[in-house]
């Protein structure tokens, strides 16, 4: 693996001497510099992990190489060595993207914590912008487990097969769009788009119109002919999430359109044409609908040639440390956060935890404690995992609130835990929880949203 190299630029030889013994000894590679001109002429052709500069030289400073430096790499972390007179400078050219600034004399082991963590937080920056950058060409990995790699390996195997419908399922969380998108990829129509619709989102009323499309005045507000998402998704792959919430009669339409390949617009008219894969999920369990005619038998035979069981994160515990450094290399490279890993309580809290809401928990629960952390490294404390009644009854046994406050956030901590409740008996299934507490979907996703209960 390569070494961490830093570039060490000083007017002074015995500082440079100095700082590169320092480094060299913790075992990294440096490259010195005399100044400013130097070192951007040495940044333009060598890739360097840090910059560590004095601020008064003389040709160009230390706050001119930064902005110099800005231009050429963005996220090369750079970190200032300045005298105590320059440290107002120093604080202000942190506003213009200094990584830190450690005053002189210095602290040899601050300095090296310092410079570590600037090292830390390039690698992962990098290592999430390789990822990104990979996407199309790289499959996506779902983990380490026996479990994910079948999973990955089945996915090779019908991935080709573009006329074989999938049904995707797995609990809310596990991540079944990204599998599909990942199955379009992977697919003989991967040129083609990739149209994702969540059935429980879609209005009842609207649902037919938004899926095969209307003609000019076949409803009050149809000014004009529009066309339906298995047009739009012509060539490539219709996803259609939470499939379990379509009701009957549009079962039968949607059963109707995968035979003949042609869908009906609202409004009459000649039927069109598609040629889309089609890929559908589910976090409930369609043969109990079926069985409780719910759901068309007919259609789930149609949809399901190849099904596809995307197994809950606590059954592979294995892979909740790796999503845990993707999710953080993530929130470091998007919230500026620069936490080297995790501590050893906190792998064990993750490991042992039942992440019910699985990926999304996870992730959720990492980008929050990205935000709280205030150390190197997240502890359990930061991870928060702890019911979000508890926190809310003690916050009600708090006398020193107001009454009208403690009414207020025990009326939060109550719907908090209806909303919960909801959830687990539908399965997560957010349209269905809407109809059982009779309200609409848009107002359960506000509330879910506020309660941080959207996993």
């Amino acid at each position: 693996m390569r070494n961490t190299v830093i570039l060490i630029v000083d007017d002074e030889p015995d500082m440079r001497w100095v700082l590169s013994g320092l480094f060299r000894d913790e075992g990294f590679d440096t490259v010195e510099a005399a100044d400013g001109r130097e070192a951007l002429a040495l940044a333009a052709d060598t890739r360097f992990d840090v910059v560590l500069s004095d601020v008064r030289m003389p040709e160009m400073d230390g706050i001119e190489l930064l902005r110099q430096l800005g231009r050429v790499d963005r996220e090369l972390p750079v970190v200032l060595l300045t005298a105590v007179e320059d440290v107002e400078t120093a604080v202000k050219a942190m506003k213009d993207g200094a990584y830190d600034y450690v005053g002189k004399p210095f602290d040899p082991a601050r300095l090296l914590a310092t410079v570590t963590r600037a090292a830390e937080h390039r690698r992962l920056h990098s290592e999430v912008a390789s990822l990104r950058s990979r996407l199309d060409e790289k499959p996506v990995c779902f983990g380490q487990s026996a479990a994910a790699r079948e999973l990955d390996r089945t996915l090779d195997l019908i991935a080709q097969h573009d006329t074989l419908s999938v049904l995707i399922q797995g609990e809310s969380g596990t991540g079944k769009e990204v599998l599909a998108r990942e199955l379009h990829r992977r697919s003989a129509v991967a040129s083609g788009p990739f149209v994702a619709v969540d059935c429980g989102a879609l209005p009842e009323q609207l649902m037919e119109s938004q899926l095969f499309g209307h003609r000019k005045g076949a409803f009050t507000g149809a000014d004009r002919d529009r066309i339906g998402l298995f047009s739009m998704a012509d060539g490539g792959t219709l996803f259609l999430d939470e499939l379990a919430n379509l009701p009957l009669a549009l079962q039968a339409k949607l059963l109707r359109a995968l035979q003949e390949r042609a869908v009906a617009p609202v409004g009459g008219g000649d039927p069109v044409p598609f040629r889309a894969r089609l890929l559908c999920a589910t976090n409930a369990t369609l043969q109990q609908a079926i069985q409780a005619g719910e759901f068309r038998i007919d259609l789930f035979h149609r949809i399901a040639e190849f099904t596809l069981e995307v197994p809950p994160l606590r059954n592979r515990p294995e892979d909740v440390a790796h999503f845990s450094r993707l999710f953080l290399a993530e929130a470091n490279a998007e919230m500026g956060t620069r936490i080297v890993g995790f501590a050893p309580t906190a792998e064990q809290l993750m490991g042992s935890h039942r992440w019910t809401g699985n990926l999304r928990e996870l992730r959720n629960a990492i980008r929050r404690a990205a935000v709280l952390c205030d150390s190197e490294v997240i502890e359990p404390t930061h991870l928060r995992l702890e019911t979000a009644t508890a926190d809310g009854d003690a916050d009600v046994e708090r006398i020193d609130l107001p009454l009208a406050e403690r009414i207020r956030r025990a009326t939060d901590t109550l719907e908090a835990r209806i909303l919960r409740e909801t959830l687990d008996r539908t399965e997560g299934n957010k349209a269905a929880a809407a109809r059982q507490l009779q309200i609409d979907y848009t107002t359960l996703y506000r509330k879910l949203k506020r309660h941080a209960l959207l996993q």
